[in-house]
């Protein structure tokens, strides 16, 4: 077991978002080859997470909201 964190999962899908290669956390800074192989980890983080319970089952889609209509 790698002993994933939350803070790693935050890092590598910045990267992805980012279109970067470089992952910075903590004191550490990683470069990867490819972003498939940071979409390899992330995937492998998230499993890691969720058998550990540190991450709950439902893929993050954001910030929830409500939205409410009113007739007048």
């Amino acid at each position: 077991m790698a002993g994933f964190t939350i803070a790693q999962l935050e890092a590598i899908e910045t990267a992805i978002a980012g279109g970067t290669l470089k992952v910075r956390y903590a004191d550490k800074e990683v470069t990867f080859h490819s972003l498939n192989e940071l979409r390899e980890l992330r995937a492998e983080m998230r499993e890691e997470l969720r058998a550990n319970g540190m991450l709950d089952g439902a893929p993050n889609r954001g910030v929830p909201t409500v939205t409410s209509y009113c007739r007048d």
